[in-house]
């Protein structure tokens, strides 16, 4: 993936809301998820993440929330399996949620990421 388009610190506003979109940070633990939930390579997982629509700019608060409202387990499992990937086979959210969210930090801080959205 080519990593000089995404960034972290982009603060975008809408209706006097504004969010800070740490998009590279964003796809990263995407890439780390696909690793650890979906067996794939780091470079399997980079390839898959830089062609989806996740590493294309956020330009607006509304398509940061949308991002946002899914756990990044959702977007990796969605890249890897398809949409509707509970319904083949495929737990919806992780079955440990608590282990799940520690793995999250765990990336973010091994790796020296952000969380994607403040």
């Amino acid at each position: 993936m080519e990593q000089s388009i995404l960034t972290d610190g982009t603060v975008l506003e809408e209706n006097g809301e504004s969010v800070v979109v740490n998009q590279y940070s964003f796809c990263e633990l995407v890439k780390e998820l696909l690793v650890q939930y979906a067996g794939l390579s780091y470079e399997e997982a980079d390839r898959l993440v830089g062609r989806s629509h996740l590493a294309r700019p956020i330009e607006s608060a509304g398509d940061a929330g949308l991002l946002g409202h899914e756990l990044p387990y959702y977007w990796a499992m969605s890249l890897r399996y398809g949409n509707g990937y509970w319904q083949k086979g495929i737990p919806a959210q992780p079955e440990d949620l608590a282990a799940y969210f520690e793995a999250e930090r765990e990336i973010i801080r091994r790796r020296g990421l952000k969380e994607p959205f403040e």
